[in-house]
C-alpha cells in the first residue's frame, strides 16, 4: 500500500481516527483507538512527531477470542496446565500474565477469563477495549482522554479512576487489560479485600515484572506481592520444526505461584528441547488452600484437575475450539460436572485415547499431545511421565 501524496495520507489518517470516534490534528498528533471492526489503531498526524510524515498501524483482532482449546492445540499451554488454571480461576484466585509486546498476553488473559463461573460479576478495565467475554453479568469500562490545544484537562478518565470506580460495583473479578501506573496499587488493594483479579504487564521476564510492580509509578509494597497468587510468563520462542528448520511460536514458558515476597514456587516450565511442559502440582500452595477451604483432601483437588484435563482433551478431540462453544461446555460442567466428565471420558475411551494420571509426588511431563488429522479420525494417545 503506497500513498503518493502526504496530504492524502493525512486525510486518510484523520478519517481512520474519526471512524474510531477520536480526534487527531496538529494540536494532538497521536491517536490510539479501536476501529468499529474491533481492530486497534495507532497513528500519527503530519510531521509533528513523525519526522518522515504521517503514519498508522492497524492491529487486527479476531471477531471471537482464542479459546483455551485453541491455545492447547497451538501448544501455548498443555491440557494439564489448562486444567490447573481452570481450577485456580474457578476458585477466585488472582493471576497476572507477563510478556513482551505481541507475545499474546491479552489473548491468554481472555482465554483464562472464560473459566470464571457464569454467575460471577466481572468488571473489565482497559485503555482500548480488547477483551471479549460470554458472561452476562459483565461490565466493560474504558478510559477516556480529553485534550484542548494538546493538553489534558480535568474531564479525562484514567485507568486509576476506573479501578476505584469498579470497587463500588461489588465485582467478583476485576480484570485490568494492562497495568502500567498507579492503577496497579488500587488493583492490589482490591485483591487485599477479597476481590479476584486478573491483569497483564509488559515485561520480558518475571523478575522484571516484579521490579516494575515494586518501582514507581506502580509502587506495590513487596509485602503485597503475594496477593497476586499466580504469575504466568508468555513469550515468542523459536521451536524446531525439523532438522535445520525453526519456527517462531508463542509459549507459556513458566508458571509460578507467589508464596511471599521474593519467594516463588515453580508450577510449570516449558522445555525448549522437547517443546513440552513439565508440570509439578505437588508443591502448589494455592491448590492446597482451595482444598482446605472446601474441606477436601489435596488428592481430591488433583482428581478434579484430572477430570478437567480429560474434558479439555475431549473438546480438542471433538474439534470444539470456538470460544463460545468451549465456554458453554465449561459452564455446563459447573452445573453438572459428573455428567460432562462421564461423556468426555466415554468418548475418549471409545477413541482409545488415554489421559495421563497426575502424581502427587512427581512432576508430569507431557511428551505428546493428541494429534488430529483431516484424513483420519484416529488419534494418538497423550503420554505422560510421572
Amino acid at each position: 500500500l503506497v500513498f503518493q501524496s502526504e496530504d492524502y495520507l493525512n486525510e486518510f489518517v484523520m478519517k481512520l481516527a474519526h471512524m474510531a470516534g477520536k480526534h487527531i490534528s496538529v494540536a494532538y498528533p497521536i491517536v490510539d483507538a479501536m476501529l468499529p471492526e474491533k481492530h486497534r489503531l495507532a497513528a500519527t498526524f503530519g510531521r509533528e512527531v513523525s519526522v518522515k510524515g504521517p503514519t498508522f498501524t492497524i492491529r487486527k483482532f479476531r471477531e471471537k477470542p482464542f479459546s483455551i482449546v485453541e491455545l492447547i492445540e497451538s501448544k501455548v499451554v498443555d491440557s494439564l496446565l489448562g486444567a490447573y488454571l481452570w481450577t485456580i480461576i474457578e476458585h477466585g484466585k488472582t493471576a497476572m500474565v507477563a510478556g513482551g509486546t505481541g507475545a499474546g498476553k491479552t489473548s491468554l488473559l481472555n482465554a483464562i477469563s472464560l473459566f470464571i463461573k457464569p454467575g460471577k460479576k466481572i468488571v473489565t478495565i482497559e485503555d482500548t477495549p480488547e477483551l471479549n467475554l460470554p458472561h452476562v453479568n459483565w461490565v466493560q469500562l474504558t478510559s477516556r482522554e480529553t485534550f484542548i490545544v494538546g493538553q489534558s484537562v480535568g474531564t479525562s478518565v484514567r485507568l486509576y479512576d476506573l479501578v476505584k470506580l469498579s470497587l463500588r460495583y461489588r465485582p467478583d473479578y476485576i480484570i485490568v487489560g494492562e497495568v502500567r501506573g498507579e492503577e496497579a496499587f488500587v488493583l492490589f488493594q482490591s485483591m487485599a479485600t477479597g476481590h479476584g483479579g486478573l491483569s497483564t504487564i509488559h515485561a520480558e521476564t518475571l523478575d522484571y515484572a516484579i521490579k516494575r510492580l515494586t518501582s514507581p509509578p506502580m509502587n506495590i509494597p513487596p509485602a503485597y506481592m503475594k496477593l497476586m497468587n499466580v504469575f504466568l510468563h508468555i513469550q515468542r520462542v523459536l521451536t524446531r520444526v525439523e532438522k535445520g528448520v525453526v519456527s517462531v511460536r508463542r509459549r507459556v514458558t513458566v508458571v509460578q505461584e507467589v508464596e511471599d515476597a521474593d519467594k516463588y514456587i515453580r508450577i510449570a516450565q516449558w522445555d525448549p528441547r522437547t517443546d513440552s511442559f513439565i508440570v509439578d502440582l505437588s508443591k502448589s500452595i494455592h491448590l492446597k488452600d482451595i482444598a482446605e477451604r472446601r474441606g477436601l483432601d489435596f488428592e481430591d483437588i488433583l482428581s478434579e484437575i484430572e477430570k478437567k484435563t480429560t474434558i479439555l482433551n475431549w473438546m480438542r478431540m471433538r474439534g470444539i475450539t470456538d470460544a463460545w462453544d468451549v465456554s458453554g461446555i465449561i459452564f455446563e460442567y459447573y452445573h453438572d460436572p459428573e455428567s460432562v466428565y462421564k461423556r468426555a471420558l466415554g468418548e475418549l475411551e471409545e477413541a482409545h485415547i488415554e489421559v495421563p494420571k497426575i502424581s502427587e509426588k512427581a512432576p508430569v511431563e507431557v511428551e505428546k499431545t493428541i494429534e488430529i488429522t483431516s484424513k483420519s479420525a484416529s488419534q494418538e494417545s497423550t503420554q505422560g511421565k510421572q
